[in-house]
């Protein structure tokens, strides 16, 4: 067991040193001149690499008796612990574990935006190493030291890159291989080649998160095979809950990586071999793993860890804020109160900004601003005359930011009201109405979630949200919404989905040159015209003409569809190169550690984990939107989800259910049900409906959990029981991208079908089995 994980180890690591190289190659490839030029340093750092690559090979192999020796005496400690402290060992190590995925999934977005815009990868990655750790769990351990030291080594590898490379050498990783979405800042390849440094890297960063966490599910595992399965389960479900929990509080006070690894490692070291040479030689590695983390690579940039992304905050050579997030231009503010003679570029950015209220003709009254930002759209509705500002801002860091180092100090006018709220939700449910409601350069670096693939700004831009802005507009109010287009598809999407919005009256659009942005102006109850005055004014240009062309093919984002950032609802066919990596790495992996074949019995519940998966994250994207996309309803739905299978695992235990029929008919039920609803277009948007509406897409979790505890009590070891449940649960990952395609109701009928199919082996059980199942008790 130590030799092949070793080996792989050693692999891995050889590669990753290889890592900077391929990343310098692809962007020098890629530069304009073409040429690849390799200095004396470098090729001095290329050769010490690939001596340290070679040396390693022999003393990994020299280390494997020794780590196995550790490894066996690891084992007769967890089987020591007393059966008083079982539950409570088995809560902790389940908590761990889902704290640790939560924080390397939020720790590796904050370094290259790929990982921010594709934080499902990450998950997979977690799944399919905490997975085969439970299929493992029988066997000889993996030395447990190893997750902080391999947990090191990737925070090593990826700042490295981050920080020791040049921007100009490292912009093979500022491109997107993903042709059918576009995102602001970074360019999608053209190339089929061009996309193969992120592939590498991303199967790296793969392999060693997998790696790392198949310790931490084979702690897991053994110490859940000291209970029954149903007993085992339960304390597994509730430390999944702590562990959010920890998460959620970790979150609410901005704590930086390193506060979130300290306490993960710390509880790792709970289950250590009580040995002092062991006990030492893990806290260096981890206290070298948190160094790492906390090293100040650009002290001249302030590091803020938001409950949602990293912000980078720096200034200019004027000293003025800059934003970044993930590593990339995000923000910058503007002096629009500036005295003196101003610059061309200066005063281009202000006509920018009084641009709507220009076109308004007259001081609105009341201004809703969406995506408020740091406070330039703020202060430029108070230059106009605005009597009443809201201003709608998702991150409280960038809030704050705005509060304390805008020059104009906008968030101090007592005219201004600042709202820390999803914008979606605050049109919504918000009373007051507007003359005017604004969307700023609304754009989101980040996911929605981690388990997916929507932006946590998708839904802002969708068809039926803009149909409640425009319900907050008083008579003759005009909404104005302002983005920076990438190509024309997607300003004839944004053009599409106002007139779908407006009743078939078609936006004004016009090009202001700032940041690329096109401001799309419509009126609540008529059809606007541009007057030629405010084009000779302001030097921008109509570029109406340009989206208004029939000619250019695009899809509107809807409710159900709500992939705003994909011009065209196309099936992600370059996702299948990163879905065929996921799997041909995993399939690798599990290769080369199961000996066993996948028993006949567990195959339910590999169907069951893909199900439950799809359904999560159907229920997640819908409760988000019923009660808005803030990181703090996230966390919470995402604990009730976890609550409600244990919810289900307590009944089982209470009420000794072991008909299975019934729950999968109930879950039928309560699907189609689901479906039905959220096809109406969901229930109304007061008290009772959300509530109606939590309840309506919780209750298949439910019942599936009752499906998965009834099965779970009368079948094998609960470790391989819960490896192919993880295993699905990745599976299940996977297919939450044909959402891309077919949008989200279409969850609901996958997520049906692997019931199904469950429920089908089920039936194929032999009869005397399906007699004793379906006995009255």
């Amino acid at each position: 067991m130590g030799r092949s994980y070793l080996r792989l180890i050693s692999l891995t690591l050889a590669a990753s040193l290889l890592a900077p190289l391929v990343i310098y190659v692809g962007s020098q490839t890629m530069s304009h001149s073409g040429h690849l030029v390799i200095g004396p340093r470098l090729a001095i750092t290329i050769a010490l690499l690939m001596i340290v690559a070679v040396a390693l090979q022999p003393l990994l192999r020299r280390l494997a008796p020794i780590f196995d020796r550790v490894a066996a005496r690891q084992v007769t400690f967890l089987d020591s612990i007393p059966d008083g402290y079982a539950k409570l060992a088995i809560f902790a190590s389940a908590a761990l574990s889902l704290f640790l995925e939560l924080a390397v999934i939020r720790w590796q977005g904050t370094i290259f935006e790929v990982f921010a815009f594709y934080k499902n990868f990450t998950l997979l990655a977690c799944f399919a190493g905490l997975g085969l750790g439970y299929a493992m769990a029988r066997r000889t351990l993996v030395a447990l030291f190893l997750s902080p030291v391999l947990l090191g080594w990737q925070f090593a590898l990826l700042s490295g890159m981050r920080y020791g490379l040049a921007e100009w050498n490292r912009t093979s990783l500022q491109m997107l291989p993903f042709s059918e979405q576009l995102n602001v800042g970074l360019p999608v390849v053209d190339k089929f080649y061009q996309g193969l440094p992120v592939f590498f890297l991303l199967a790296i960063v793969f392999v060693i998160t997998v790696l790392a966490f198949i310790p931490i599910g084979q702690l897991c595992g053994r110490l859940m095979e000291r209970r029954d399965n149903l007993s085992a389960y339960g304390f597994n479900l509730l430390g999944s809950i702590a562990g959010v929990l920890l998460m959620f509080l970790v979150s609410a006070f901005w704590t930086p990586p390193v506060i979130w690894f300290l306490l993960a490692f710390v509880a790792l070291m709970l289950f250590y071999e009580r040995r002092l040479s062991l006990l030492l030689f893990a806290g260096a590695a981890s206290l070298l793993a948190l160094v790492i983390l906390a090293w100040p690579a650009e002290p001249s940039w302030q590091r803020i860890y938001s409950p949602y992304q990293l912000l980078e905050v720096g200034h200019d050579y004027r000293g003025l804020m800059v934003i970044r997030a993930a590593g990339e231009y995000y923000q910058r503010v503007h002096d629009l109160e500036a005295t003196g003679d101003p610059s061309p570029g200066d005063q281009s950015i202000r006509r920018y900004y009084e641009l709507p209220y220009r076109f308004f003709g007259r001081s609105p009254a009341d201004v809703a601003i969406v995506g408020a930002g740091s406070g330039n759209d703020v202060t430029a509705a108070l230059l106009s005359g605005a009597k009443r500002v809201d201003a709608v801002e998702i991150d409280p860091a960038i809030l704050m930011e705005g509060r304390y180092a805008h020059p104009n100090h906008p968030y101090s006018n007592p005219r201004v009201h600042a709202v820390l709220d999803d914008a979606r939700s605050f049109l919504r449910n918000t009373n007051q109405r507007y003359d005017m409601i604004v969307y700023g350069l609304l754009d989101s670096h980040t996911l929605l979630t981690q388990g997916s693939s929507v932006r946590l700004d998708s839904f802002v831009y969708t068809v039926e949200g803009l149909r409640e802005a425009r319900a907050r507009l008083k008579p003759g109010g005009v909404i104005s919404l302002s983005f920076s287009v990438m190509n024309h598809q997607l300003g004839r999407k944004i053009y599409l989905m106002l007139q779908d919005a407006f009743g078939g009256w078609p936006p004004v659009c016009i090009m202001a040159g700032y940041d690329g942005a096109i401001v799309f102006l419509e009126a609540n109850d008529r059809q606007l015209t541009i007057p030629a005055r405010l084009i000779q004014q302001t030097g921008f240009e109509d570029g109406t003409h340009y989206f208004a062309d029939p000619t250019i093919q695009a899809d509107v984002s809807t409710d159900d569809w709500p992939f705003f950032y994909m011009p065209r609802r196309v099936y992600p066919v370059s996702y299948a190169i990163m879905v065929g990596l996921v799997l041909a790495l995993s399939a690798g992996i599990f290769w080369k550690f199961l000996d066993e074949k996948p028993q006949f019995g567990h195959a339910p519940f590999f169907l069951l984990g893909a199900g439950f998966m799809l359904i999560e994250t159907k229920g997640i994207t819908e409760l988000g939107l019923v009660f808005g996309n803030t990181w703090q309803v996230m966390g919470i739905v995402i604990i009730a989800i976890l609550a409600m299978a244990f919810l289900a695992n307590c009944a089982v235990q209470y009420f000794d259910l072991q008909n299975w029929a019934i729950p999968y008919l109930l879950l039928f039920a309560t699907l189609g049900m689901g479906w039905l609803v959220v096809r109406m277009g969901g229930l109304p948007s007061n008290f009772v409906g959300r509530i109606g509406m939590a309840i309506v897409l919780t209750c298949p979790m439910f019942f599936s959990g009752i499906v998965f505890s009834t099965l779970l009590r009368s079948r094998g070891a609960v470790s391989g029981i819960l490896a192919m449940n993880l295993l699905g649960a990745m599976c299940g990952g996977l297919l939450e991208y044909n959402s891309m395609y077919f949008g989200f109701q279409f969850l609901y009928l996958v997520a049906a079908g692997l019931y199904f199919l469950a429920f089908i082996w089920e039936l194929a059980q032999p009869k005397w089995q399906l007699a004793a199942v379906l006995e009255p008790k």
